[in-house]
């Protein structure tokens, strides 16, 4: 294999991939490996689970998760939702490692977090709204699902919204 054969292959591969993705049955994918996970007690898990049915369900263009260890994005990466997941968090070490699962695009935040709780998460949000517009995830109008936790810290995200793009 000479040198210009490898460029073709390495640019082909991105062509490759999309052409597998669109190819994917995403809804049949998520039956089944819902089917064949064990029931955990898990509230993240149910969350998960919850949110890639409601995007399914919807239409969703995004699935937007607040996290700060990252584990609500990588719980819903496992189930394969059709809609990318934009995971939203404060902590460098958990964005670069989100790029290690299926589906999951982090986002930096890096502005200091707000006294009052549901205002931070707000911010967030609308920030994520920004990011997946400016990004082509969304357009106005588009439904995307939004997972937040009820308090600050990890292991709380228990809450899910359905709402269309400003």
């Amino acid at each position: 294999m000479n040198a210009t054969s490898s460029l073709q292959f390495c640019n082909q591969l991105p062509v490759i991939a999309r052409e597998a993705e669109a190819a994917t049955f995403h809804r049949q994918l998520f039956e089944e490996l819902r089917r064949h996970s064990h029931l955990t007690g898990d509230p993240s898990d149910a969350v998960a689970v919850g949110a890639v049915e409601a995007s399914f369900k919807s239409c969703a263009s995004a699935i937007i998760v607040l996290t700060k260890s990252g584990r609500s994005a990588h719980l819903i990466s496992r189930y394969r939702p059709r809609a990318p997941i934009i995971a939203v968090t404060r902590n460098a070490q958990t964005a670069r490692q989100a790029h290690l699962y299926r589906g999951i695009f982090p986002v930096l935040y890096t502005t200091p977090a707000h006294d009052v709780w549901a205002e931070d998460v707000d911010m967030r949000v609308n920030f994520a709204m920004d990011m997946g517009k400016a990004r082509g995830f969304f357009k106005e109008g588009d439904v995307v699902i939004i997972l937040t936790g009820w308090r600050p810290g990890s292991g709380y995200t228990n809450t899910m919204r359905v709402v269309l793009v400003p």
